[in-house]
């Protein structure tokens, strides 16, 4: 055996050893704890002298071999030991830790993590802390603290203000927005320093942008040479298409319900709900869809359902919930009563608003802090006696009314309760235009009907495909464009969906499970009518994979509730980062769809075609993966000052790019040329992509299992 076949057989091997020890460790972390998963395998000598080996023999490996040649493809290797070079700097010279400041403090120590008291070259004051909250909400939207460094050795000062995505950089120095104490007076910074580790792993990341981008210019190139082979190819599919409805049924109580009309005008209040002012349809279809798994019931709207908790409690409390067996007698039922019962007290409608003097906590007409109470609530005690009674008994005359039959008085104090709240929280209420799009998002957002009609239209196109393709026959252009045209009308409905999270919500959305399986439908949809025409085989992958996105979405997660966006996650940085995923995330998906319909072919030819297919997009698929894992890396220095942190779902996205990457080396790894091994592993290699996803949320926890 010679040396370039050691060489190669090192490093693979050795690469392959660090991602089975990168899994156990997420194991090891979820079952005994951090420290231990740290101690044991993350700054183990083993694990770090692991790295260096395959780092150092990879290299050489590709001098003998002469990819100094290939200037992209060297560089693109070289970048990561460049990376691996600074993390190795930062683990060895890094120091991390803590100041608490209260206002008017001032300290030139800071505590490291191991409990050392560390010298400053200067001294930080705290000047003032502050917390900015979103509009006409008590959800926080910024932490700020104002700082003084004064440095007396360059007898200077120095004010500047450190918030959430906004650090203070001195001397090597690196401040970050932390915690803060509860009566506002003082704050918690998180200190780094580490002056090299940083720099060099951020070169290492700008050459590897570069050689990324410089790839795809690159002669001879695997991705070149499989765009060429398809090229010779065209595939299509036939297609049959089911449409699928529902029908509501009426039921024989719409007496124990609010009339429709008089409903609408209960749906349109203002509600404080979840940290914001919402349409009171908003909470009606959240607590309809934790009761009964749907916007509604048995034809009853959402805000039906709910005011009929209110007004009709007796015979609403026998509607049994969605439950599943197991769930009896359980916290989910547990947790689901408790919510009727809040409807069933008024306690859940925080529709009252009143302006409070935020230094006194009293009810003032001048009031600079509007506060939203239910008719349950404690009131201000000098509130005028007329709004008092008005907040604390108009639920209860809505009621007295219906009792009567009097449908005209009870519309008329529900109209009264609006007129009310635009006199006092005009200011602070969503515009007219955002109000009335959250209702019609919440009529739209779940897609029972597009995901089935996605999945049903994906399956039986792959399996006309697959006939088409074992017959070598084509498919006429008329049928392609019609594919094309429905997946534009599938891209168009989730446009306008994720559009109105979107608007409604204030940020993008990328952040949570509903918005980035939505957000990877519309990927899916959008690659679809790009390169349906070059790639017909994307259409039947496409619809598979945009109906089970569609299909996670509407089952992650029975409430997706529209929320304020959390202090830390408000940087460009994170939606780059989160977009970068998910079309990393799609593109593995059809790759592993690909290699299903690959394993089915009879025929060799179409294997090897398949093959070049998965190649195509593997490139890309890759390059972004890394791309988008390094963005978060960036991110997370720029928010809390650790641009790794072996958080279990960072590890994963690492071990995901592994996996994937072993696929690109064909030329090296023969194992790869045998189209039945290539896309079984893409198969099996989609389970990482899975777990990174699916199972650290819902098995390894972490910092990132909410998303």
């Amino acid at each position: 055996m010679n040396t370039e076949k050691i060489l190669k057989y090192i490093s693979f091997g050795l690469a392959a050893a660090v991602v089975i020890m990168m899994a156990a460790a997420t194991v090891i972390e979820k079952l005994y704890g951090t420290p231990i998963a740290f101690s044991a395998i993350y700054h183990s000598p083993v694990f770090i002298a692991f790295w260096a080996i395959m780092a150092v023999t990879g290299i050489i490996w590709l001098v003998r071999r002469g990819a100094v040649h290939r200037v992209a493809t060297f560089m693109l290797h070289a970048s990561f030991v460049l990376i691996l070079a600074g993390a190795l700097i930062t683990l060895i010279t890094g120091r991390n830790g803590m100041i608490h400041l209260r206002q008017g403090q001032s300290t030139s120590e800071w505590m490291s993590k191991d409990g050392f008291r560390q010298e400053l070259p200067f001294s930080i004051t705290l000047t003032g802390f502050n917390v900015d909250y979103y509009t006409g909400s008590m959800a926080a939207s910024d932490y700020k603290s104002s700082v003084r460094i004064s440095d007396v050795r360059k007898s200077a000062e120095l004010d500047r203000e450190i918030s959430m995505n906004n650090i203070l950089k001195y001397k090597g120095y690196r401040f970050y927005q932390s915690s803060y104490d509860e009566d506002l007076k003082g704050s918690i910074l998180s200190v780094s320093y580490d002056p090299w580790g940083v720099s060099v792993t951020y070169t290492g990341y700008l050459i590897l942008l570069i050689s990324i981008i410089g790839f795809f210019f690159q002669k001879n190139s695997g991705f070149r040479a499989a765009v060429t082979r398809i090229r010779k190819h065209v595939l299509t599919a036939t297609i049959l298409f089911t449409c699928c409805g529902t029908v509501q049924a009426k039921t024989d109580y719409e007496l124990y319900a609010l009339p429709d009309s008089i409903a609408d005008h209960f749906a349109r209040l203002h509600v404080y709900y979840n940290d914001r002012i919402a349409p009171f349809q908003t909470l009606a279809r959240d607590y309809s869809l934790k009761a009964y798994g749907k916007n509604g019931y048995n034809g009853y709207s959402s805000t039906q359902v709910v005011t009929g908790w209110l007004f009709w409690y007796d015979w609403w409390k026998v509607v049994p919930f969605k439950l599943k067996a197991k769930e009896r007698g359980t916290s989910t039922e547990a947790e689901k009563e408790a919510i009727r019962m809040e409807a069933a007290t008024g306690q859940a409608f925080r529709i009252f608003p009143i302006r409070i003097d935020q230094e006194t906590g009293l009810a003032s007409e001048n009031g600079d802090r509007i506060v939203w109470f239910s008719c349950t609530d404690p009131l201000p005690e000098n509130l005028d006696y007329g709004v008092w009674v008005f907040c604390r008994r108009s639920l209860d005359l809505i009621h007295d009314a219906i009792k009567d039959n009097d449908w005209q008085e009870a519309d008329r104090i529900i109209l009264k309760i609006g007129e009310y709240q635009k006199k006092i929280a005009s200011s602070v209420l969503p515009s007219r235009s955002r109000f009335r799009a959250e209702m019609i998002y919440n009529g739209i957002s779940r897609p029972m009907i597009p995901f089935m009609a996605s999945i049903t239209l994906g399956l039986i196109l792959f399996v006309a495909t697959g006939i088409m393709m074992a017959r070598n026959r084509k498919t006429p252009q008329a049928l392609r464009v019609t594919l094309t045209i429905l997946a534009a009308l599938l891209w168009i409905y989730l446009t306008f969906v994720l559009g109105l999270r979107w608007y409604i919500s204030g940020h993008a959305p990328f952040a949570g499970s509903y918005s980035v399986m939505m957000l990877m439908a519309w990927l899916v949809t959008l690659a679809m009518m790009l390169f349906g025409r070059s790639l017909p085989i994307i259409q039947p992958m496409g619809f598979i994979l945009a109906g089970f996105t569609m299909l996670v979405a509407s089952l992650s997660s029975s409430n997706p509730q529209v929320t304020h966006l959390m202090p830390v996650l408000q940087s460009p940085l994170l939606s780059i980062h989160v977009l970068c995923m998910m079309i990393s995330y799609t593109l593995f998906g059809l790759v592993a769809l690909t290699g299903i319909m690959g394993l089915v072919m009879p025929r060799i030819e179409a294997q090897h075609m398949l093959r070049d297919v998965s190649l195509t997009i593997l490139y890309p698929a890759v390059f972004i993966l890394t791309i988008g894992t390094f963005l978060g890396a960036v991110w997370a220095n720029i928010s809390w000052g650790s641009y790794w942190a072996w958080d279990p779902k960072e590890t994963w996205a690492l071990i995901t790019m592994m996996v994937y990457g072993a696929m690109l080396h064909g030329s090296t790894m023969s194992k790869f040329n045998s189209p039945r091994f290539f896309h079984t592993y893409a198969i099996l290699a989609f389970l990482s992509v899975l777990i990174t996803y699916f199972g650290v949320n819902l098995l390894l926890g972490g910092m990132h299992s909410y998303s």
